[in-house]
């Protein structure tokens, strides 16, 4: 059996967001990429590269954010548990 030593790993994240931002950021990406295949992916990676990259997270801005009763540690049972 052949294993290459070049192994990309990808991570799925999944988010829900107000369908009209998610029209207007998969307009600009294309437009932005010309239309590629790839063109949203590649322009989401480009926005969380940047995020990361910044440095410092606004916390306060983000609480709230998500309409769930839910804890966090409830929230990633769930999600651990329909990977399965």
């Amino acid at each position: 059996m052949y294993f290459s030593p070049l192994v990309l790993m990808v991570e799925t994240i999944k988010a829900e967001i107000k369908p009209a931002l998610a029209r207007r950021f998969r307009k600009i990406a294309m437009e932005k990429h010309k239309y590629k295949k790839g063109a949203v992916k590649a322009a989401l990676e480009e926005l969380i590269r940047r995020y990361v990259l910044c440095g410092k997270v606004e916390w306060k801005t983000l609480r709230g954010i998500m309409q769930s009763k839910a804890l966090s540690v409830e929230l990633q049972h769930k999600v651990w548990s329909s990977v399965d």
